[in-house]
């Protein structure tokens, strides 16, 4: 049932993690064994659904077709080097940070909850991330070209980083704007991720907004929007989107997340203005980082 590291430590000198490949379990299960895995897995089995349910998703040809593709993209060896990696360099900027119980799933291509983590316990669903596969069809663009290989270490830092920052309690777009773009500068410069990566941006897309820095920070002086408090700005260019949403003709050329590519410009311009180290920022107010940023498109 369970796919187990060795307790030693790799060459690299850290401690292997641990990876339980549920969907293997329960895609590969003798049909009479179900309740010993519900038993193991409680929590991943919804009381709502009876077990002729669960049966029925196993048996199912499409799901089937799709826990096939996941095995033959993610071996047990790949993951267990990628998130070790990982784990270990956030054990040295998290001192408190503990591996995690990591269990690779199946979730039906449910994109939205492709990486679900707790204190104790991390859920991968791996056919979240298959690339260029065409039980996809039907996902928006914007999404699915994000649902691949490439991303899936990224979007575990991102998630557990996240658990480890302090949410700012003013909620202005400028102070959430900084908190998320602290923790693209971290997940860039602290865990080693390209940074075109860090945002899913392709190189079209960042050197438009290289070009067109002071125009966005126009803009968002001119519409009030650095102060504001509205949910809409929050949704239209912080969380992911098609693009960025100011209201413009403009709109269709600005690349999605601008509100984090700002922040994360304005906390690179601290960092280099006060020669700061990147657990200080993270421990930092946001308005106060702001104000000392320097920061001038």
């Amino acid at each position: 049932m369970f796919v187990f590291s060795c307790d030693n430590h790799n060459k690299n000198n850290f401690k292997l993690a641990e990876i339980e490949r549920f969907e293997k379990s329960f895609f590969e299960y003798e049909l009479d064994s179900i309740d010993n895995l519900i038993s193991d897995y409680p929590f991943l089995f919804p009381s709502q659904f009876s077990i002729q349910d669960w049966i029925n998703i196993r048996e199912d040809e499409l799901r089937v077709e799709i826990f096939s593709e996941t095995t033959e993209i993610y071996q047990d060896q790949y993951l267990i080097q990628n998130l070790s990696k990982l784990y270990h360099n956030l054990k040295n900027y998290f001192s408190n940070f503990s591996y995690p119980r990591s269990i690779t799933l199946n979730n039906g291509v449910d994109y939205d909850y492709r990486i679900i983590y707790s204190d104790d316990m991390l859920l991968i669903s791996l056919d979240c991330y298959l690339g260029e596969s065409r039980f996809y069809s039907e996902i928006p663009s914007y999404q699915k070209s994000k649902m691949n290989k490439n991303f899936l270490f990224r979007d575990i830092a991102e998630k557990i980083a996240l658990s480890f920052v302090k949410y700012p309690k003013e909620r202005q777009f400028i102070n959430r704007a900084i908190y998320y773009g602290k923790i693209m500068y971290f997940i860039e410069n602290a865990l080693d991720f390209e940074f075109l990566k860090v945002f899913k941006y392709d190189n079209d897309q960042i050197n438009w907004l290289n070009k067109n820095e002071k125009l966005i920070w126009t803009k968002l002086i001119e519409n009030e929007i650095l102060f504001s408090t509205t949910n809409i700005y929050y949704k239209n260019l912080i969380l992911e989107n098609p693009y960025s949403k100011f209201g413009t003709q403009l709109d269709y050329q600005i690349p999605p997340m601008v509100g984090k590519w700002i922040g994360y410009k304005i906390v690179e311009s601290y960092i280099k203005t006060n020669n700061k180290n990147i657990l200080d920022i993270l421990e930092m107010d946001e308005y106060e980082l702001y104000l000392n940023s320097n920061f001038n498109p």
